[in-house]
């Protein structure tokens, strides 16, 4: 086992006394509305649920979007083995709020525990998996730590990193090392995180790029009576989309909007914000909808805030074009394949590097238009928007989106096996 530098020894042994730091935390986080109140005693290990017989395989996923790219992996081991039961477990109440809808019998979701010493004992005692898997970037130093102590399989999957998590990781080289070491195998998304990853020390050969298990998911749902209606009402005006935004990107939408005209779909990534988006909308002067509060689209409107879950589908169906969000702020830009799923016109700002290579490939084909702010958006719609080029595209022949979901299959049965 790797060096543990001081600065992780301080955690481990504050893991000791941080129980009732964070029930305060919680506590807090109810009041606010963050955190389910019926379910506050799930992350101190509740025995409500049966720890049920067979193996179990613990995965783990923080919030929305790494729960969803889950879900083509979990299709694919329980339609290869009817017999493991499958424990999720989530961070966000949002997350919790989509993953508890699963009907499988073989799935039980829970809340995500807390990272002290006493807790993940209990969890670890209690549902005993046979193996962990993680997903992205979320690492805990104790229940890591623990894992390895009981000899369990423990996978990260999905792996890549903001630019302030490689800082950290550059600068916290020793820690980094050792927590990476904890892990069996690692796949990251990208050659990037390969190198971040290597550079710090971390054993090659337990790393292997996959690409990205959303890739993998099947194309989004949608709902064709709302289509229809959507249609039916606003005729032949143009739409175009604003999809996954943060905050410093809605305001340059809505101006580009002003000379684009037409109707503007705004998604944005975190849809608590979606009353603030309307509001900064009509006060711009613009005939504005809430989805969650008047969802039938009216003749008049001018911008619609989707702040409802699971209908990017829809919003995508609709629009010829969408800007997709946390590009022009620095957040790394998401991943343009649900967009390329419908045939859709890609616009998006500077900062994409958490898809860096998939947006590439988009321009070159001129399928993907980089804009860097009012002025290029409303060019680069109204260009698209009276173009007659039509997509017709083959995802998979664009991108690989099997191999990431195929590996970490084999990695599960292979783990598994080794179990027996």
């Amino acid at each position: 086992m790797k060096k543990i530098s001081y600065g992780l020894r301080l955690y481990l042994f504050l893991s000791f006394l941080l129980d009732p730091i964070y029930f305060i935390y919680q506590l807090i986080s109810v009041l606010r509305g963050k955190e389910n109140p019926k379910r506050f005693w799930e992350r101190w290990v509740t025995k409500q649920i049966k720890r049920p017989s067979g193996k179990l395989i613990w995965l783990h996923a923080a919030s929305v979007g790494e729960s969803l790219s889950l879900l083509p992996l979990i299709e694919k081991i329980i339609a290869d083995n009817r017999k493991i039961n499958i424990l999720i477990t989530s961070t966000t109440k949002t997350s919790a709020e989509i993953l508890e809808n699963i009907s499988e019998r073989q799935i039980i979701h829970r809340m995500a525990p807390h990272d002290t010493f006493f807790v993940s004992k209990r969890f670890l005692k209690y549902w005993k998996p046979d193996l962990a898997v993680r997903v992205e970037s979320e690492i805990w130093p104790r229940i890591l730590l623990e894992l390895k102590k009981n000899k369990i399989p423990n996978f990260l999957l999905n792996a890549r990193f903001s630019k302030k998590s490689i800082l950290r990781i550059e600068k916290q080289a020793e820690s980094a090392s050792f927590l990476f070491s904890l892990f069996d195998r690692i796949h990251v998304q990208e050659k990037s995180t390969e190198e971040t990853l290597t550079k710090v020390g971390v054993e090659r050969q337990k790393i292997k790029v996959t690409g990205s298990l959303k890739d993998s998911r099947e194309i989004l749902p949608v709902n064709e009576d709302i289509i229809k209606q959507f249609q039916t009402v606003i005729g032949e005006q143009k739409i175009w989309l604003a999809a996954c935004t943060h905050p410093g990107e809605d305001e340059i939408v809505l101006k580009a909007h002003k000379k684009i005209g037409g109707l503007l779909l705004i998604a944005p990534r975190h849809i608590e914000r979606g009353k603030q988006i309307a509001s900064l909308s009509r006060s711009m002067g613009f005939s504005t909808q809430l989805r969650s509060k008047a969802p039938n689209i009216r003749a008049e409107t001018a911008v619609y805030v989707a702040d409802t879950m699971g209908e990017m589908g829809i919003w995508y169906s609709l629009s010829r074009a969408a800007f997709i969000g946390g590009s022009l702020v620095d957040k790394g830009g998401h991943n343009p394949v649900e967009a390329m799923q419908f045939n859709t016109f890609i616009l998006h700002g500077p900062h994409i590097y958490n898809s860096e290579e998939k947006y590439e490939k988009l321009q070159e084909i001129g399928l993907c238009f980089q804009v860097s702010g009012e002025k290029d958006i409303v060019q680069k719609i109204l260009s698209v928007q009276g173009s007659n080029k039509k997509l017709g595209l083959k995802l998979n022949e664009l991108i690989d989106t099997q191999t990431a979901l195929k590996e970490a299959l084999s990695a599960v049965n292979s783990a598994l096996t080794h179990r027996l």
